[in-house]
């Protein structure tokens, strides 16, 4: 767990400083502590064994934390869902060099996907519009390893579309399954290479990782749940080989607060494919869907951009929130699958935004 500076050492600093250096210092170190404090007791409340967060402003940590014996800020969670951001920003960085299009029907690039009765776009699968379905029940575990994307199509391929691409919303972590099978056809690379060099190697994300049983991962989080009687136990084996795409990953918080602020200004990415993947999407009917290509779009509780994305897994949840308006960020993740929305990071960001003052 980080800690706050001791009281000595704070009061020493202080004692050549300005009266106004020694004021702002106290604030800040008074505001530190009430976000710790904050932290602390939602952790209490989620169960998580470990637990951590960052809060980022213009790519600059201003605040993180970790609760847990064995935590700290670089600890690896399981991210879920979020990682289908990593998928989503590796197909714009390859289209960005025309080595993808984004509106071409996914036979061009994975032939052998069986023919639906209305064309299904790459776009589509990244904004949840293909009408592919999402995970049954007894798909959320599985144990059945797979070493390359191909085969896992067949789990969902042959059954029908539920509704006309682009007529509704619905989330499907196998659409992302087939969109990383495209990237991958599109590369010329396995799809896990693609995402290291497209999106982990320029961001020099290096606590960012497929999350491989049998891969030495010292920093990873060992995943807990809650049995049937409401204990802490080891979570059920979950072979993620079967998901890459849409929540293999492992991070921690201050790699996914690093990639998230990469897309606050144009670099990494170009300020149009910024707009593109954060602006969402339309149904045909003209309807939003406030989901973009991979971020979702809404608003805080006090009417403020958001981009966000959260993520499940067996033993792992995170959440990331970016305020566009504000460049701030805030990513959380823990090794319990527990109650945590994106309403969660409002009252961080609030402290956060009051410590800043």
């Amino acid at each position: 767990m980080t800690k706050p500076l001791p009281i000595l050492v704070l009061l020493a600093a202080c004692a050549t400083a300005s009266p106004a250096n020694v004021e702002q210092a106290l604030r800040l170190a008074a505001a530190d502590d009430s976000l710790r404090t904050l932290v602390d007791a939602f952790a209490d409340s989620s169960r998580a064994p470990s637990l951590s967060i960052a809060i980022a402003r213009d790519d600059r940590v201003i605040f993180a934390y970790a609760r847990g014996a064995s935590a700290s800020i670089h600890t690896q969670y399981r991210i879920g869902s979020v990682s289908k951001l990593l998928t989503a920003t590796a197909a714009v960085r390859l289209a960005a060099r025309h080595h993808l299009d984004l509106d071409a029907e996914i036979h061009q690039y994975v032939p052998e996907f069986p023919p639906k009765p209305y064309p299904i776009t790459l776009r589509q699968l990244a904004g949840h519009l293909s009408g592919i379905r999402h995970y049954a029940r007894s798909e959320f575990v599985n144990r059945t390893h797979y070493d390359s994307v191909a085969p896992t199509i067949a789990i969902f391929s042959g059954d029908s579309l539920l509704f006309v691409p682009g007529s509704r919303y619905g989330y499907s972590s196998y659409g992302y399954n087939l969109l990383s099978l495209a990237v991958e056809r599109a590369a010329g690379a396995p799809f896990l290479q693609v995402v290291s060099r497209e999106v982990l190697g320029p961001l020099r994300l290096r606590e960012t990782a497929p999350d491989r049983p049998d891969s030495a991962m010292p920093r990873r989080a060992n995943p807990f749940e809650l049995s049937s009687d409401g204990r802490l136990v080891p979570a059920t084996v979950d072979d993620l080989s079967n998901r890459w795409a849409s929540g293999g990953f492992v991070a921690s918080v201050m790699d996914l607060a690093h990639f998230a602020a990469a897309f606050l200004h144009p670099g990494f990415l170009s300020d149009s494919l910024i707009r593109m993947m954060t602006t969402p999407q339309r149904l045909t009917s003209g309807e939003n869907t406030a989901v973009g290509f991979g971020w979702r779009i809404g608003k805080d509780g006090a009417g403020r951009t958001i981009w966000h994305h959260a993520g499940s897994s067996v033993g792992g949840r995170a959440v990331l929130v970016v305020w566009p308006d504000e460049h701030l960020v805030v990513a959380i993740a823990g090794n319990l699958l527990f109650d945590m929305s994106e309403r969660t990071t409002f009252r961080f960001a609030d402290m956060a935004r009051a410590q800043q003052r």
